[in-house]
């Protein structure tokens, strides 16, 4: 899975330079692995200010990281209640947001079914009626309180994961690291989730949507300045139990797996955080309410690809797309 992974990104770091011309020496690339996703950063500026942008990504992973028991959501999660810093604040407020805005299909409290499918995936067994039961009890946005800077849980054993936010959060706050000192053009991608800052080398930002199911294939180019652009995929992280795929992404109402409709959803917006909550968001909902949403939503364009590469696209997609 990693040699996929790295398999992916090589072709969109090859892709961005294709498109944006070799001419523009003052670009300077930069890739490190942060919390096992391989994070890119191209941008007008030096090995220093680039650094600076890392070092925020890896500050706000330590807050929002859910594997780390002692990190500020991981210890949220243990103790069922904790006063936390002003970001995570944000953004579990953030997270309700976009609960509320997709009546429930980007839900943060899916922790224990997160667990639970971690567990099905390690034991190579689909989980019993029993387990989805408790698991799903357990799950439902509107348990979260929030009283000044104390978040606390109604039930116990709730569980937030803000794996469908938290990176493309750390994206923009990168980006606004970059800003901060002055830099101008730049992208910033991590594992999919990106923000494109004014321009490349030859004008706006160019990036591939990767074909779900052929790793060396695209299946459309957009250009994009100043928009954050994420994509949520079942093609990437997956768990194969009885020789049968089961995607990450979990569907809060029914406690499995999204299987195969929709196979992968892109999302432009003006920031990253929303483009990776929404891409969430509308890859549980489906095809055909996740494109009402996003047609309801504005600034913000998307492109659903279903199962036999069926694909749909938002009223203003084309503003982005590239013709072939």
């Amino acid at each position: 899975m990693e040699k996929l992974i790295f398999l992916f990104f090589s072709l969109i770091f090859f892709f961005f330079f294709f498109f944006a011309g070799r001419s523009g020496a003052e670009f300077i690339s930069q890739t490190q692995i942060i919390m096992t996703t391989y994070v890119t950063i191209i941008a007008d500026a030096s090995p220093r200010e680039i650094q600076k942008a890392f070092e925020e990504i890896k500050r706000v992973t330590s807050l929002m990281n859910d594997y780390d028991p002692w990190s500020e959501v991981g210890t949220l999660n243990r103790k069922g209640e904790l006063s936390v810093s002003p970001e995570v604040r944000e953004v579990i407020l953030k997270a309700i947001y976009f609960s509320k805005v997709t009546k429930g299909a980007f839900d943060i409290t899916v922790g224990p079914l997160v667990r639970l499918w971690r567990k099905m995936g390690s034991e190579k067994r689909l989980p019993t009626s029993k387990e989805l039961k408790q698991a799903l009890s357990l799950v439902g946005y509107n348990g979260v309180k929030i009283q000044d800077e104390k978040v606390f849980f109604e039930k116990k054993g709730m569980r937030i994961d803000l794996g469908g936010i938290a990176k493309g959060y750390a994206v923009d706050r990168a980006i606004e690291a970059l800003k901060k000192e002055g830099v101008k053009n730049a992208l910033v991608n991590a594992g999919g989730d990106m923000y494109c800052l004014g321009e490349g080398p030859h004008g706006k930002w160019k990036v591939g949507i990767q074909h779900p199911r052929k790793d060396r294939e695209v299946v459309g180019v957009i250009e994009v300045s100043n928009r954050g652009v994420a994509t949520s995929g079942d093609y990437r992280r997956y768990y194969i139990i009885k020789g049968k795929r089961f995607g990450h992404i979990i569907n809060p109402f029914t406690g499995w797996t999204v299987q195969n409709n929709p196979m992968s959803v892109t999302i432009i917006s003006s920031d990253c955080t929303s483009a990776d909550a929404l891409a969430t968001g509308v890859f549980v909902l489906g095809p055909v309410e996740g494109l009402n949403l996003i047609e309801n939503l504005s600034g913000v364009e998307g492109m659903i690809i279903s199962e036999g590469m069926r694909i749909k696209k938002s009223s203003g997609w084309y503003r982005f797309e590239v013709e072939n």
